[in-house]
Formats: C-alpha cells, structure tokens, sequence
C-alpha cells in the first residue's frame, strides 16, 4: 500500500488557516496528510488584537485567541507547533521543510503563508495562557497616558480613548493613495468630529521624546505618550509606543524562504513574487499566499478566501495529474475603519464608490470586529 504524501502549509493565520479548511473538504485523505506548521498554539485574530491590545472592554483579550482544534473539516489534517527554518525543493516531485527543532517535515505540496513579522502588543506569546498577560500589560500603558501622539496617519484604529489624541502625519491626506481623496478627507472630518487633532504635511523626528515634542515644520507638543503607525494589512490600522519598545511596521517573514529558495524570489519589498496561480516562479509544488504574496492590492484578511480558493482548486489539479488553470485577479478595494465601538467610515471600491458612515460601518465590523465571523471561518459555531 501506498503511504500517504504531505501537503503543507507554513503559517496558521489569515490565508493559511482558510486554505487548510479548504484543502481539509476536498483533499483525498487515503491519499494525502494535510499538515499545518504554526509556531501559535492558536489562532490571534489581528483585527480584534488592536481593540484587545488598548482596552479590556468587552472581553476582547479572549476573544481574539481562538482555538484551531476545529479548523480541519472531518479532522483531515494536523496541526505541528514549530517554526520553518529551511526549505529543500528537488524540482520535480517535492521535498523538505526543517522545522528549528530539526525535524524534517517532506511535502508534496507546500504552501507558505507565514505572514509579517510584528513588534509592540501585536507580537503576542505563542500560546495562549500568556496571552491575557501580556494585553494587561498594554493596557495598563494606555491607560496611564493623558495625552498621546499617534505618528502617521493610516488606517487608524483608535478605540475608545478618553485622553486627548494627536495625529501627525506625513501625506496631504490621510491614509494611501489606494483609496480617493474623497474617502481620505471624510476619515479626517470622523476623526476631528471625535476631538482628534490631525496634523497634516507634517513629520515627528524620530528622537522625539515624551514632553517636548517639535515637529518638522515647527508645531509644537507635549504628549505623555509617543506612539508610532503599525500598518496593519487586515482592514484596519493600529499603532504601537515609541518608548522602550521597537517601532517598526510589520516586516514579511522571510528570511527562510530567502535563505532556502534565493532572493530572485523576493520582490524588491521583501514580499514572495507570485504566478496569478500563486505559484512560485520556477516552483510549481511551492505556493505563497497572504500577507507574504506580493500583490499589487491591500493585504486584507477578507481577501484571503479568494487566494484559498484559487490555491486550492489548483492544488487538486497537481494532484489530479492536471495543469494549474485558477488565475487571481486584483480584488477592488474595500475598508472599514473602525473609530471606537460605535463610529467609522467605510469604502467600497465597487459601482460609482460607495461611501458609509457610523452606522454602516458599526454594524459591518465596529462592535465586535468580526470576531464571531472568524470563529465561524475556523469551525466553531
């Protein structure tokens, strides 16, 4: 009898979680053993960790740690705790991932969704007793701080702020060019609606210090607390503190792919290029998917249900013996931006444009951050 054959998927997130519950429904399981390599215990619910990180309100330090017990249909599958240190590819009928334990893990298949690496509160532990740990921590700084300076002008997730709030922000307006002006400027009139100062074409230096704050163009401010823009790639934007903690934005989790497959597959930003099939280049048993694909759209986790899809059915034409057909095309652009529990603007880049406001917006992400949604997209009721 012929043993079974690995496909695998590195990384329990956004894109891998929803393309190993789909590979799980149609994958033959006398023929194949879908495994998931993941260094959490669960799965961390980004778009809910920015709310959970500032505010204990709602419960929401639990509630973004959801368990991956249920993720495969009918158990097809597995789930292995580690962290991929190598990658081998023989060309033709697959290879190895290494695990920095040592073990060897072959593949037929291999699917990479590792996602960004993150600093400040959304680098959370890898298991989940740690976790409401370290949001108290968190906590605990916002809540201290009267007066906060948030540096950039993203997609700001500002949660339910008592304190006086400051943006400074580089662009004309704020945000990315991805979305219309329009959009850019009805975001800064919720914002100054809500109290929040935005302070536009201006930049913080980078040794600004807590107190005594004097922007390029000479505006000056005394915030208690320095916090610097996290891009967050999953509809929203949250920001982290400048003081005594790293500052940086989420940087693609890379380097093993980098130091196994060469850099030739790396985009000039560090993202994995990609075939509109999501393979790579001159790797037809190795995918890449998510935050680690490089697409020229948002990387959003809504979006990544198309990337399952489209892996996912050309999965099963490799090994059905057939040609890879499911191509990607860029998604239209979509945000909702969430402004505490019950405000935000929404866009949605289909017809003339659509643009929402506080009630919209609350009802479709606002309250509960889709949290319920995402239990649902991971088995649970």
């Amino acid at each position: 009898m012929t043993s079974r054959q690995n496909v695998v998927i590195v990384g329990g997130g956004g894109a891998g979680s929803a393309i190993a519950r789909s590979l799980s429904s149609t994958l033959d399981p006398t023929k194949y053993h879908l495994i998931v390599i993941t260094a959490r215990s669960y799965f961390l619910h980004l778009v809910g960790s920015v709310r959970a990180a500032v505010t204990p309100e709602g419960n929401f330090p639990e509630q973004v740690a959801i368990s991956l017990d249920k993720l495969f249909v009918n158990s097809n599958g597995k789930i292995v705790h580690g962290e991929v240190t190598a990658i081998s590819d023989d060309g033709t009928s697959g290879g190895y991932v290494t695990l920095v334990s040592g073990e060897e893990v072959p593949y037929l298949i291999l699917v990479l969704a590792p996602g960004r690496h993150w600093d400040g509160p959304l680098a959370a532990p890898n298991t989940s007793p740690e976790l409401n740990a370290w949001f108290n921590q968190w906590h605990s700084r916002f809540e201290k701080a009267k007066d906060i300076l948030l540096v950039g002008g993203g997609a700001v997730g500002i949660g339910a702020y008592k304190q006086d709030v400051a943006i400074v922000h580089g662009g004309e307006y704020l945000l990315n060019d991805a979305y219309p002006v329009k959009y850019r400027k009805d975001i800064e009139r919720h914002l100054r609606l809500r109290g929040v100062e935005v302070i536009l074409g201006d930049i913080v230096p980078d040794k600004a210090e807590v107190g005594n704050v004097i922007t390029r163009n000479g505006k000056r401010l005394s915030p208690d607390l320095i916090v610097s823009r996290l891009p967050m790639p999953r509809v929203l934007t949250f920001t982290i503190f400048r003081t005594q903690v790293s500052c940086r934005g989420p940087r693609p989790n890379n380097a093993f792919i980098k130091s196994s497959l060469g850099s030739q597959v790396l985009s000039s930003n560090g993202f994995v290029s990609v075939l509109p099939t999501f393979q790579i280049p001159g790797y037809g048993r190795i995918f890449a998917a998510g935050d680690i694909a490089d697409l020229e759209e948002q990387k959003q986790l809504g979006k990544y249900i198309t990337h399952s899809n489209i892996i996912t059915a050309n999965i099963q034409a490799i090994v059905n013996g057939q040609q890879t057909t499911k191509t990607h095309t860029l998604s239209r652009e979509l945000i909702v931006i969430t402004i505490g529990k019950n405000g935000g603007a929404s866009y949605f880049g289909i017809l003339w444009c659509l643009m929402f406001g506080n009630w919209i917006s609350s009802l479709v992400k606002s309250r509960n951050l889709l949290v319920s949604r995402m239990r649902k997209a991971l088995g649970h009721d």
